[in-house]
């Protein structure tokens, strides 16, 4: 039977051993692996120096919490939310003494009111007044002077009727705008 050899006969003549083929592979391998080890070692260093750090600011974190005041931001936010309500009601605030005089520059001379009742609905104030005028002229001036008023949003007559005396005896109401209570209807 005759030898088969798959290796071709130059290697053999040369002496080139299969040893020298892998070495080339092998030392691609090598150097692959070392380098790999290398970048291995790097990022655990990197990691290690990370955690550290990381480890600081935990303690730092630790340290202030150690030192802070619970009561003292209780106090604090308490203060807080008394500045934000002692700020709304300032702004808020209902000027009754502005409102009455806006009320007594409206009234004409020949009316005089006997009743009144105020109410408050989202900021608009509501008013029904009773009175008495001397004539029908007078409770016609009366509504005028209220209705040309640009803080009055609305006026309504609800009921007229003669008295003994000749006068006449109304009722009617009126609903103001949202400033007329604030520092703002002076502007208008």
């Amino acid at each position: 039977m005759t030898d088969i050899n798959l290796i071709p006969k130059e290697y053999k003549r040369k002496g080139v051993a299969l040893g020298t083929i892998f070495s080339k592979t092998g030392s691609i391998i090598l150097i692959l692996l070392i380098l790999s080890l290398l970048i291995y070692g790097g990022l655990l260093f990197y990691k290690k120096g990370i955690q550290k750090n990381l480890d600081n600011i935990d303690q730092e974190i630790k340290n202030l919490e150690s030192k802070r005041s619970v009561e003292s931001e209780e106090s604090i936010y308490s203060a807080d939310k008394k500045m934000d309500l002692v700020e709304n009601i300032f702004t808020n605030h209902i000027y009754w003494s502005k409102f009455l005089t806006k009320i007594e520059e409206l009234v004409v001379p020949q009316v005089y009111f006997s009743e009144s009742n105020l109410s408050i609905v989202d900021n608009q104030v509501n008013v029904i007044f009773s009175g008495n005028a001397k004539t029908y002229t007078g409770l016609a001036q009366q509504m005028v002077a209220f209705s040309e008023d640009p803080l009055v949003e609305k006026i309504e007559l609800t009921k007229t009727t003669l008295n003994k005396d000749g006068g006449i005896d109304f009722g009617f109401s009126i609903l103001f705008s949202k400033n007329v209570l604030t520092n703002d209807f002076e502007k208008q």
